[in-house]
């Protein structure tokens, strides 16, 4: 189970910084599946969710199950580098 699944307000971190990864560094820690699955989820819990980057979401690009046009900050890319570190070891 993914913790985006044990707690939607993980949907928007991992969102962003799992798009920065894919986008900004030719890196995939899910497949283009589970990133769908993702994008579908946070869209219809969206408006019901706080996160201090929900600003960077918006609705077209998650029903387009794209993050190729978030503009990240130093944080989001700093975590998902950190993020890819962790999850190396998690494989």
């Amino acid at each position: 189970m993914r913790v985006w699944e044990e707690n939607e307000n993980m949907l928007i971190p991992y969102y962003l910084m799992l798009s920065y990864l894919y986008y900004e560094q030719n890196v995939s820690l899910i497949d283009d599946a589970e990133f769908d699955k993702l994008c579908k989820t946070l869209l219809e819990k969206l408006d019901n969710l706080n996160h201090m980057h929900k600003h960077l979401v918006s609705k077209e690009s998650l029903t387009a199950g794209t993050g190729y046009d978030i503009k990240y900050t130093n944080l989001i890319k700093d975590s998902a580098i950190k993020l890819k570190e962790v999850w190396k070891w998690k494989i």
